[in-house]
């Protein structure tokens, strides 16, 4: 029954905020069109491009949110084979074998058998599922989700292995929008000889600005902050709480074990479908940083 509530709880807000989220966006879009703006006298001059570029960029912005919003995040269950979306890519075990046999250590091949049966020992203790290296509890979801960024308020979803990227574009497109949004309502302000006069003349213009002016703030400093993050193959969860993290509080402050270079950490986040074995890797890591000791 409280289950019930907590599930029911959560679609009431998680459809609220959507809602609110739709109904701030249609808003300020209308303020913009129906006020005398740049995009009006466009719309009016029947400037295509104009209009046709930021109606776009709305409707792009738009389609992102609502995938990032609604879109699995990469819920770790139980039996994952069922799911052929879902399955971990084999590639980045059959490298790491690959460079076990190179090396030919007992005492390297003893580490990788270790760190493997500690993962498949990991449980959570509120999913009750075994939790693969980056994967992390979401007391608001209340499921374990892999490569665990956050979990966002705006969207009322965690951003985790398979949203992370839509949810990048999405504060690409919004940033966008906002600055450009920025520019057209700083455009629409007109002079009036009295403070009266001008606040009746430019009052919508003046809320716009001013959520805007807040949206941007938030918007643009997340896009940096994910960028930095997509660079470097780091989740907000790590960067953060790096100290309360099992597999990362005993290695030095600048190690990363699943950095593998700018360019193809880019590649990996935006055009690799499958779960990455993050476990792997930081095996691979380990034994590098064992040998080169």
């Amino acid at each position: 029954m409280r289950k019930a509530r907590s599930r029911l709880s959560r679609l009431a807000s998680a459809i609220f905020i959507r809602l609110f989220h739709t109904g701030l966006t249609v808003g300020i879009f209308c303020v913009l069109v129906f006020t005398d703006t740049e995009l009006h006298h466009a719309i009016y001059n029947r400037s295509i491009l104009y209009t046709g570029a930021f109606v776009c960029l709305v409707v792009f912005t738009s389609i992102f949110y609502f995938i990032a919003s609604l879109m699995n995040p990469g819920y770790v269950t139980n039996d994952e084979e069922m799911n052929g979306w879902s399955r971990v890519d084999s590639s980045d075990d059959e490298s790491a074998d690959e460079t076990v046999n190179e090396e030919d250590s007992g005492e390297t091949a003893k580490m990788v058998k270790e760190k493997k049966k500690a993962e498949a020992n990991r449980k959570c203790s509120y999913c009750r599922v075994k939790q693969p290296v980056r994967t992390k509890h979401c007391d608001d979801c209340g499921r374990c989700v892999r490569r665990f960024d956050h979990h966002c308020p705006w969207l009322e979803n965690c951003v985790g292995e398979r949203n992370h990227r839509f949810f990048w574009f999405f504060l690409l497109f919004q940033s966008t929008l906002i600055i450009w949004a920025i520019k057209i309502t700083w455009g629409g302000f007109h002079w009036h000889p009295t403070i009266q006069d001008w606040l009746r003349a430019n009052a919508l213009c003046l809320i716009c600005m001013l959520v805007l002016s807040i949206s941007a703030a938030a918007v643009v400093s997340l896009l940096g902050c994910h960028t930095f993050m997509l660079l470097t193959n780091q989740t907000t969860w790590e960067f953060m709480s790096r100290h309360r993290i099992t597999y990362l509080r005993n290695l030095d402050e600048s190690a990363n074990p699943f950095d593998e270079g700018y360019c193809r950490n880019c590649l990996k986040f935006f055009c690799y479908c499958p779960y990455r074995s993050w476990d792997v890797m930081l095996v691979r890591y380990s034994s590098s940083s064992k040998s080169s000791a």
